[in-house]
């Protein structure tokens, strides 16, 4: 990348103590009013770059901003969820009234089929029930 020297102007006489410094404004309004060709095109260039500088600040300041909220919106809602954590009920599996081997166990016994594994199919389970509830036995 090559990079260009900027040129500082000289002026011909250094300016007194008494006259007021220029706005930015005022020298942007000296350029666009100069006869110099070159002089109105540097107002021009200015004159966007001012612009786009604006614009960048105005929108690095509402990050800024918009940042620190969303920061403080993390934490509410971190503080919402822990509430919630607390107050959400524990779910507990239901107290089984069997033990699964032994159903199993008895229902291949009575030539019930029974998977080996996972859920015991509820028919088998009632009737598991109905004969444990009458006090007989297999």
């Amino acid at each position: 990348m090559t990079t260009h020297p900027v040129p500082h102007p000289r002026p011909a006489d250094p300016p007194s103590a008494e006259d007021p410094p220029i706005t930015v404004g005022a020298l942007i309004a000296w350029a666009h009013a100069h006869t110099d060709k070159t002089v109105r095109r540097l107002g021009d260039e200015a004159h966007l770059a001012l612009g786009t500088l604006r614009i960048r600040h105005q929108e690095e300041q509402e990050l800024t901003k918009v940042s620190a909220e969303e920061a403080q919106l993390e934490e509410r809602l971190a503080e919402v969820r822990a509430r919630k954590a607390q107050l959400t009920p524990k779910r507990r599996k239901p107290a089984r009234d069997y033990e699964p081997a032994t159903v199993r166990a008895w229902a291949r016994e009575n030539n019930i089929p029974v998977p080996a594994m996972g859920q015991i199919p509820a028919a088998v389970l009632t009737a598991w029930r109905e004969r444990n509830t009458q006090g007989g036995a297999a």
